[in-house]
Parts: C-alpha cells; structure tokens; sequence
C-alpha cells in the first residue's frame, strides 16, 4: 500500500505547486492590467523578463495630434472668416495663401492668385507699391504699417488699414511676409462726418457769440438799441458797425443807441470805432446816442482829442431812450 501512495502523494504535490504558480501568474496578470489602465506598461517585475524601455504613450500622442489638427484647423477658419484681407507671399513675392475676403475685394480666384506675383496681377503703379511695401519688411525684418485709399472693381473709393510683418520657421530662417489690410471706410467717413459737425457746431457758436457780443434791440419805431459788454477790439468793432447797419435797413430806424456802460475801457481804437460808427450810420441817415459814458472814460476822451461832436451822448441807457422817445 505504501508504494501505491507515493504516486498519488507526489502528484497532489505536483497539483499543488501548479495551483501556486497560477496563482502567482494571476496576481502578476492583475498587476499588468493595472499598469496598463494607467497607461504606464512596466513588465520589469515579471520572472525572468529583461529590463525594458517605457512604451511611448501612443493615446496621449494620438490627443496632441488631435488637437494640432484641431487648432490648425481653428487657425484657418478665423483666417477665413476674418473681416480683413489676409495673404501670405513667400520671399519671391508669390501668393501662397490668401483668404475669401481678399479675393472678394480684388474681384479674382485663388486659381487666379495662387502662385503668382503683384506685378501679374494688379496694374503696375499699383504692383510697384507692393512690392516697395515687401521689400522693406523683408529687408528690415520689422513690421510696418500704413494706410492708403483706392478704387476697387466695384468702383467704390476705399480706405485701408494695412499692416505687414516678416514670417519665420522654427529655425528663424525667413519664409516670407503675412499681410493684413483692413477696410476703414466706415471709420474715415465718420470722421469727415463729424469733422463737418464740428466745423457747423463752431460756425453755430461763433454767430452765437457774435449776436450775445453785438445784441441789437428794436425798442421803438423807428429805434434800435445796442449795448456793448466787455473789451471792444478791431474785429468785434467792425462787427459791431455791420450789425448796426444791417439793423438799420432792417428795422428802417432813424435813431441808433449805442449804450457803452459795460465797456471798461475806452482806447484810442474804441474811439475811433465808435466814430467810425457814428459816421457810417450818418451816411444811411440815422443818428447815433452814445449812451453810457463813465467818468473814466470822458476823461480818456478827452485826452485822446476824440471828436464826438456829430454823436449825441448821454450818461445812462435810460436817459438815452427818454431822448429819442420824447421826440
């Protein structure tokens, strides 16, 4: 009986070491689905297994391209819808890339554009300008802007924005010159429109300030009255003399008071303003009441010989006004 165990006892011995080593494979199997969920294949702690390199993370390779795709693609939609001309030449002058908006407004096709140079494409003043614009970035390497004004095959009178700059590989070598042009028509057109309100607004003020500056007032029949406030110099005393004659063929008056109390000085040019008025509106055959006249002044008169003898003066407006009233 003791041979015939001896088999059995060394199989189930057998059975038994086969039953460990399955097992120890599974915890290892486990181990490596493990490692491979986190996407960080390690096979070195495998029995027998050669140390190996990390695996390249082929899903996380495979995101990156996606998404430079992705963003390449992004890149060429915005160039495409952008509200601008967008064009790329290389450093010969030929177009590489241009965008919808481009080819809208030059009235051409990228079959037609692709490839070839300004100077094929467009009238020859017009090509020398683009081509002076490249050189210079290509040979300066900065970015230059400018504007300039031109007539498109719709006929229409246009205003542009433009902007150039020097393109670059990785390497820094020169590829050739990117291109913006924006149309700002819109913009400069409401600038000569608000450039033609300010200089209205400006000739509205300046009729303001010249009827505050030289007020005429019909009182009477017949009786028109100005009173002066402030300095009086040559070109406000010959606004005053054209309004004084123009209200008098307006108003058809015969009497003229000129009330100088809010004047504070009397000159030599003031005076000789206010003859001058006086004689002016003698010779339409009305008369002048100078009305107003402070002590100061008399006496500045007085020293300056000023002759007011063919004007009739009084001291106050209101004595003035009795005057003209009670004849």
């Amino acid at each position: 009986m003791a041979e015939d165990d001896t088999p059995r006892d060394a199989l189930q011995r057998d059975n038994e070491t086969l039953r460990a080593q399955n097992e120890q494979l599974r915890r290892e199997l486990a181990e490596l689905r493990q490692a491979l969920a986190r996407r960080e294949p390690d096979t070195s702690s495998l029995p027998g297994s050669p140390q190996r390199a990390a695996c390249p993370d082929a899903d996380g390779e495979l995101r990156r391209e996606h998404a430079m795709r992705r963003a390449v693609d992004l890149l060429r939609a915005v160039v495409e819808a952008a509200p601008m001309m967008f064009f790329v030449k290389d450093t010969e002058g030929r177009y590489i890339l241009a965008n919808g908006y481009f080819l809208r407004w030059t009235g051409l096709t990228w079959d037609q554009v692709a490839g070839k140079t300004d100077h094929e494409l467009f009238p020859r003043d017009r090509a020398d300008v683009f081509l002076a614009s490249d050189s210079e970035t290509l040979t300066t390497g900065r970015t230059i802007e400018w504007e300039e004004s031109a007539v498109l095959p719709d006929g229409q009178l246009r205003h542009f924005a433009l902007l150039k700059f020097p393109i670059r590989d990785a390497s820094g070598e020169l590829q050739g010159i990117c291109g913006i042009s924006t149309d700002i028509s819109s913009s400069r057109r409401a600038e000569e429109e608000n450039r033609l309100l300010q200089a209205e607004i400006i000739r509205a003020q300046e009729m303001s300030l010249r009827a505050l500056s030289t007020p005429l007032m019909p009182i009477a029949k017949g009786v028109i009255v100005m009173p002066l406030i402030g300095n009086v110099d040559q070109r406000r005393a010959q606004r005053v003399l054209e309004t004084l004659l123009t209200g008098i063929v307006t108003h058809e008056a015969g009497k003229v008071i000129l009330d100088i109390t809010g004047v504070p000085v009397v000159d030599t040019e003031v005076a000789n303003a206010l003859l001058k008025t006086a004689q002016a509106v003698k010779l339409l055959g009305a008369t002048v009441i100078l009305t107003g006249i402070q002590p100061k002044i008399a006496q500045t008169l007085v020293d300056l010989g000023a002759d007011l003898s063919s004007i009739i003066t009084r001291a106050t407006l209101e004595s003035g006004i009795a005057h003209v009233l009670d004849r």
